[in-house]
């Protein structure tokens, strides 16, 4: 099980690139969804970007941990 890399020299815990790579798919993902106009059909879009968000970071973990 992975508990860290090394990049450029720094140890780093292995979850941290993946949720700075999972907050900038968000960022992106968020302004396709809100020029699509998909916020207008969900109850709660803040609620909705905290669950995107949280699928979007556990899928690679799971994956990483299994």
């Amino acid at each position: 099980m992975p508990l860290d890399i090394t990049l450029f020299g720094i140890q780093m815990p292995t979850l941290l690139p993946i949720f700075v790579v999972s907050a900038v798919v968000q960022i992106l993902l968020d302004r396709v969804m809100s020029d699509a106009g998909i916020y207008n059909h969900v109850w709660h879009p803040g609620l909705f970007r905290t669950a995107v968000f949280i699928c979007l970071f556990t899928i690679p973990c799971l994956l990483i941990y299994r």
